[in-house]
């Protein structure tokens, strides 16, 4: 197997774990019933993202290389996911992470989905993507996914009293904080993504 596909395979076996780990878990503390529960759970930005990486990097690994066409081998959709999983990190290890002190499988799992995953899929992108024809004009499609999920996550929180985020928490901060916070997200989305967009262009052959 070459490397970059063993690469990925662990990619996959560690998001599967993961994330299935994590739904166990969030079942277990669940106080609300199963439908509220599964609809937090994948109400998470983290989850989403995860779930993301975990299909691109089953689909690099199991397609056979004559067959590899489509979405998932755009070097702008690869970038878009990478930036994504990033930003995720970031944003765990800079505001997320001192709210709590998970322990045992908790912890575990955070790690993975928080740092493991996307430090793997940052090299990845770094070593085997293709990221020299780049544009900046990708930008604007890269921040529909950020953009639709917080838009949605605000609707859910206003008729269902939850947020996942205390950031897009409007019981807590009310709206006008709320879209503050968005703005300086959107702010970095546009940032990384046009680091990733001005280091793609100039990666070594």
């Amino acid at each position: 197997m070459k490397t970059n596909k063993l690469y990925l395979l662990i990619i996959v076996l560690m998001e599967l774990f993961a994330l299935i780990a994590q739904l166990v878990l969030l079942l277990q503390a669940a106080r609300t019933p199963l439908a509220e529960a599964l609809t937090r759970y994948f109400s998470y930005f983290t989850i989403l993202t995860n779930i993301i990486v975990g299909v691109y990097a089953g689909v690099h690994c199991f397609t056979p290389p004559a067959k590899r066409t489509g979405f998932f081998f755009r070097p702008s959709v690869e970038t878009a996911i990478t930036l994504y999983i990033t930003i995720v990190g970031l944003t765990y290890t800079l505001v997320l992470r001192q709210l709590w002190s998970p322990k045992g499988l908790q912890a575990v799992v955070d790690d993975i989905l928080h740092t493991i995953v996307p430090v793997m899929i940052l090299f990845y992108w770094w070593k085997w993507v293709e990221t020299r024809r780049l544009k900046y004009g990708n930008i604007p499609f890269w921040l529909i996914y950020p953009a639709v999920y917080a838009l949605l996550i605000l609707i859910r929180g206003h008729f269902g009293s939850w947020y996942p985020y205390p950031f897009l928490d409007v019981l807590q901060y009310l709206y006008g904080q709320v879209v503050i916070n968005c703005i300086f997200m959107l702010l970095a989305f546009v940032l990384f993504s046009s680091l990733f967009v001005w280091a793609g262009k100039r990666k070594p052959r």
